[in-house]
């Protein structure tokens, strides 16, 4: 299984958590964290805009998101208990 990710992310504007993009074999997979899994990566920038938390831990979330795709996980949903892990 080829996984990589584009770089690519935006906010959710209905959870106003991250979504961003891996591709796993040759399909685009959206990926989505969540407002609480945004705050508690890093606490210390828990008040941040979502974009720069996601932005400071990207390998973290991007390494999350791998484990999950090839768990297959779908949706590939990145929550609070996901980053206490």
């Amino acid at each position: 299984m080829e996984i990589t990710f584009s770089g690519r992310y935006t906010v959710n504007s209905d959870t106003f958590g991250i979504n961003f993009e891996a591709n796993v074999d040759g399909t685009n997979v959206v990926c989505s964290i969540s407002t609480e899994a945004l705050d508690d990566v890093d606490t210390i920038n828990a008040q941040s805009a979502p974009e720069h938390q996601f932005l400071a831990n990207r390998v973290r979330f991007e390494a999350i998101a791998e484990q999950k795709i090839r768990a297959g996980i779908s949706p590939v949903a990145i929550n609070s208990s996901d980053v206490h892990s």
